[in-house]
């Protein structure tokens, strides 16, 4: 501990502001892909890009995070994080291109990484007793908060100002919590975790989560036969697999394996995995389609979305208040259930379709999520030991996190390939011959970016209408197919979490208390929930989604 006098408002007030804002880079971003889009010149796969490399980092440092804020000190950390966060959202906002920008949101993705463990840390530290239960709900609060607001402030700011301005209101509420943390927090530390972090386990995770994204990511424009794509695919692969081997070994690994022996817990990551996956591939592409397809504006679809993440919100203590009665199990399977029939009924969309059509669906997929959302950190979390309570929370959150990110990745991987080749055979049926590199180069047409309004130009002659209407039914064809994926897991995972889940899941030694209706913080869209323990504060945590 430090001499530094201690106030308690300052500290509350900084780490709940850490805990919003890591929120709200991935939940604003998916606002401005049209016109990053359009402004940029990027490719489909670029914006994904832009959405996963937040969650990358994110996913990768977290659990080691929380150790090296017990081990250096969780103010320090926290200033650290906000840094980073910081830097990196301003290499975002003056990006001259999607290079800086991707960059740039990867970094604030490391910072973020850094803020929630050393936040909640901070806080399990400053409050005891009835004010930790209160500060801990204001730290949840706020990451639901902005999580389900997220995507209204990215469209406004869009809309209104610029997309730039996303990445400026973090870079201010960064320098707020800095501020905020010197004034007010002590440096605390926790003498008795070891001084090792699992830097293996951390350089193995991240690089398989790289390589994996990067091969799928850009398996349709290299050829998913290409070298550069199996070689990514086998190295992936080798890399995970070393994960595991070297984690089973370390004597302070980030991920215990025999979490996974319990039923509730190992039942809990298949529904956070489905859950993260499907949610982030809706949010990624809704806000395409309202704005390209249907020509709304940013502010507008901001607003729009509103149902799906609102009702999300409002789920989560629900389904926390029926799990107390009946037990974890009813609600997620009505949840994803709600999931699985909404996603489908959006994949079923086509150039018709509009918002009168879509906003039921929406509405419940907001809803299913929330409602499955609490029972499964309940029923993963009371599976644990409360010793273990940390490490187990944070493997949720990592989970989280690769569900959000394959969602993107794996969704988008789908939707590129078939968006080349329907565009490609749409025009030939209208008579204008695109190759396959052509169609690639035409996916920003939708957004009016220049380069691909050039190629149109050199490839349509007279027949610029056509191919227009080409690549809109295209779009809207492989959007449907991609979505039918996303159905498909959310119901095969619905089957897994009525197999897995018990009512109830006896812990290996006293059962972690439930934190009923417990929010639960993501780069949207992420799961996981903390279970500090009263008498000692974990560093390690997440809540998300995600």
């Amino acid at each position: 501990m430090d001499a530094r006098p201690l106030s308690r408002a300052q500290t509350l007030t900084a780490t709940v502001a850490a805990a919003g804002i890591v929120q709200l880079p991935t939940a604003a971003i998916v606002m401005a892909l049209p016109t990053i889009h359009r402004e940029l010149g990027t490719s489909i796969a670029e914006l994904q890009w832009t959405v996963t490399a937040f969650m990358i980092p994110f996913s990768a440092l977290l659990i080691a995070a929380g150790r090296i804020a017990d081990i250096f000190g969780r103010r320090r950390v926290l200033l650290l994080g906000c840094a980073l966060f910081a830097l990196g959202s301003l290499l975002a906002a003056i990006s001259p291109g999607v290079g800086v920008l991707i960059g740039g949101i990867a970094l604030a993705g490391v910072g973020g990484a850094l803020l929630m463990p050393s936040s909640m840390a901070m806080l399990t530290d400053a409050f005891t007793g009835s004010r930790r239960g209160f500060a801990i709900g204001l730290w949840g609060a706020a990451t639901e908060l902005v999580s389900g607001v997220g995507v209204l402030v990215g469209g406004v700011l869009t809309g209104e100002l610029d997309w730039r301005w996303i990445f400026v209101v973090c870079i201010a509420f960064a320098a707020l919590i800095a501020v905020l943390a010197v004034r007010g927090a002590r440096e605390s530390r926790d003498p008795t975790v070891p001084r090792e972090v699992d830097v293996a386990g951390v350089a193995l995770l991240g690089g398989a989560l790289v390589t994996l994204t990067l091969a799928l990511i850009q398996g349709s424009s290299w050829g998913w036969g290409s070298a550069a794509v199996v070689a990514l695919l086998a190295a992936a692969a080798l890399l995970f697999a070393a994960f595991v081997v070297v984690e089973r070994r370390s004597a302070h690994p980030l991920v215990d394996f025999s979490f996974f022996r319990r039923r509730n817990f190992l039942g809990s990551t298949i529904v956070i995995f489905v859950l993260d996956f499907s949610f982030g591939a809706l949010l990624f592409f809704l806000p395409l389609y309202f704005q390209e397809i249907l020509g709304d504006s940013p502010t507008k679809v901001g607003v729009l979305l509103l149902p799906l993440t609102g009702l999300m919100v409002v789920g989560s203590p629900l389904g926390g208040r029926i799990a107390a009665r009946v037990g974890p199990r009813p609600p997620i399977v009505v949840g994803l259930a709600l999931m699985a029939v909404a996603v489908y009924l959006i994949s079923t969309l086509d150039l018709d379709t509009g918002y009168a059509q879509l906003w039921a669906p929406s509405a419940m997929m907001g809803l299913g999520v929330g409602l499955a959302l609490t029972p499964m950190n309940l029923a993963a979390m009371n599976a644990i030991s409360r010793d273990h309570a940390g490490a187990a929370s944070g493997l949720l959150v990592t989970l989280s996190g690769l569900g959000a990110t394959l969602g993107v990745a794996v969704t988008g991987a789908i939707f590129n390939e078939l968006l080349v080749e329907r565009t490609a055979s749409l025009a030939g049926e209208r008579g204008v011959a695109v190759s396959r590199a052509q169609a690639q180069e035409l996916d920003g047409l939708l957004a009016g970016a220049s380069g691909a309004e050039r190629t149109l130009d050199a490839i349509a002659g007279g027949h610029g209408a056509e191919v227009m209407e080409a690549v809109r039914e295209a779009f809207v064809s492989a959007l449907g197919s991609a979505l039918k994926l996303s159905a498909t897991l959310v119901l095969i995972g619905l089957v897994l979490a009525v197999v897995l889940l018990r009512r109830t899941s006896p812990a290996d030694a006293a059962p972690v208390e439930p934190v009923v209706g417990a929010p639960t913080p993501r780069p949207a869209p992420r799961v996981g929930v903390p279970a500090p323990s009263e008498d000692r504060p974990k560093a390690t945590t997440g809540i998300e989604p995600v």
